[in-house]
């Protein structure tokens, strides 16, 4: 009896496995995700303006995903995941079963896939008569394709299509298995029921980067500029994220190049014999029809009817501060953003009204560099302090300085700014000065004299002049930071490790500085 009961427990186990081992796989696959997030981190020597072609940044993108899973075990497919995912990134949770394989599904539906996907398979070939305009219609298999060429079989024989100097075209019964029109990533899993579950993917993805852009503008006495910067984000990925919960990460990470597996998406390309006529390659005139002129928006804004002025809608709410994620700063866009396929898109991330400045000129030299005459930076020099107007963290980005002048707007200048914690100096291109000037020239060496390497140290003068009708104030980083200096006794302080000279140049005077290397 006990040998029974042991038996009669032992089945439903041995049934569960049986059971399982022949249970066929079902492919489930979702289309998109319901909810986005974009964290975006920057490229790490990235300063200035971005091309899309070369990001080097890269995003830790989170999607959310409602599953319909089955009984027993499945595939899921997250259709419309960037083109740049790193697979070995990938995160999923919320799956009962966990994730027992992944997989990155590199082929995109495209001609030459379509043809490859299709080999030894009946397609429908369509003929064109391009006298009469007639079409006809014929069962082939393609046989050979789809570089450099396709190659069917009908019956009359083998054939390449395209070549036969009328317009041909294939149809298709439906898509190989395996294609996508989206990138596609699928984990095998498994599940004790059938449920609907919500999944957490989460993974990294190159092709993605963000600077800050800074609009200063020129207060009317002179003495204070307007501070407004835009976050610029940059997606090379041909994939929109619509309405995502979007966040910036300043800051430079330790990173390993990590490859992403390039989306397959390759075009037919048919080679035939030159076929044609002797005169088939000249070339050809081409005229607009007249039915497809359209009404320039001038002429359209002349018979606009005359509506009420509306009122212009509020201006939107201030961007929240930065937040401390360990030494790294987190900027976080207030609203859902929709970010475009390989595009840039600008939101705002900071607003700071009437910061003081102090107009300063600038040119660095190297010691042993002739410069004769040599022109110099007009910079706006603000302090990133409470006391300066500022007091917040500035991420690396663009600057572009602006003043009106009788109502109308006016460049000064154009430049770059790296990262400026709060205590530090911010520094905005306003140009370049031909009245403010510097001479470096190196006394020659005495042949006589031991070498620089044996104790001897070169001399160096410095001249800086002033052609203005007002004082100025230059500055002259020498050297690198760390660099040895010695001076004739005149102070020289340092500036972000580098000795700094500092003159003040009445109008029209002159300075001198003596140093040894």
């Amino acid at each position: 009896m006990r040998r029974q009961l042991l038996l009669a427990a032992a089945l439903p186990a041995s049934a569960l496995l049986a059971g399982s081992a022949g249970a066929q796989t079902t492919t489930i696959t979702s289309p998109a995700p319901d909810r986005v997030a974009l964290t975006v981190y920057r490229s790490p020597y990235g300063k200035g303006a971005m091309t899309l072609r070369y990001l080097g940044g890269f995003a830790l993108v989170t999607e959310t995903r409602r599953v319909r899973l089955p009984r027993g075990p499945a595939i899921v497919r997250f259709e419309g995941v960037a083109e740049g995912i790193v697979p070995v990134s990938a995160i999923v949770d919320g799956l009962p079963g966990g994730a027992i394989e992944k997989n990155r599904d590199a082929r995109l539906l495209s001609p030459a896939s379509l043809v490859d996907g299709t080999l030894g398979r009946e397609v429908t070939l369509t003929r064109t008569d391009t006298a009469t305009g007639r079409q006809t219609s014929e069962a082939a298999t393609i046989v050979a394709g789809p570089a450099p060429g396709v190659v069917l079989k009908t019956a009359t024989g083998i054939e390449a299509l395209r070549c036969s100097g009328l317009r041909e075209r294939l149809g298709f019964a439906g898509v190989p298995a395996g294609l996508s029109s989206k990138p596609v990533l699928s984990v095998t899993t498994t599940s004790p029921t059938a449920r609907t579950v919500t999944v957490r993917l989460s993974y990294l993805a190159s092709g993605f980067d963000w600077r800050a852009s800074y609009v200063a503008s020129l207060a009317t006495d002179g003495r204070a500029v307007d501070l407004f910067a835009w976050l610029t984000l940059a997606n090379d990925n041909p994939e929109a994220f619509s309405e995502a919960d979007v966040q910036a990460v300043a800051g430079r990470l330790n990173r390993v190049a990590v490859r992403a597996v390039p989306a397959q998406a390759r075009a037919l390309r048919l080679v035939c014999y030159p076929l044609g006529t002797t005169t088939s390659d000249l070339r050809k005139r081409q005229f607009e029809p007249a039915d497809e002129i359209v009404v320039t928006g001038s002429r359209v804004m002349a018979f606009a009817p005359i509506t009420q002025a509306v009122a212009p809608p509020a201006p939107p709410a201030p961007p929240p501060p930065p937040e401390d994620l360990g030494d790294l700063k987190l900027y976080r866009v207030p609203t859902p953003t929709t970010v475009a396929a390989r595009g840039q898109k600008q939101v705002a991330l900071l607003v700071q009204k009437a910061v003081p400045f102090e107009r300063r000129y600038r040119r660095a030299v190297y010691p042993g560099q002739r410069v004769d005459g040599a022109t110099t930076s007009i910079v706006l020099v603000l302090k990133n302090d409470k006391q300066g107007g500022l007091g917040v963290p500035l991420p690396a980005g663009s600057t572009a300085l602006y003043a009106d002048r009788a109502g109308e707007r006016l460049l000064l200048g154009l430049g770059a700014m790296s990262d400026r914690a709060i205590g530090e100096t911010v520094r905005l291109a306003a140009g370049v000065s031909s009245q403010v000037t510097l001479t470096q020239l190196v006394a020659p060496r005495d042949p006589a004299a031991p070498a620089p390497g044996a104790g001897r140290a070169r001399e160096v003068v410095l001249t800086a002049s002033n052609g203005n009708a007002f004082p100025v104030t230059l500055d002259v980083p020498i050297g690198a930071a760390g660099q040895a200096i010695e001076t004739d006794g005149r102070e020289v302080g340092r500036v972000d490790g580098t000795f700094t000279w500092s003159p003040q140049l009445p109008p029209g005077g002159k300075a001198e500085l003596r140093y040894r290397y």
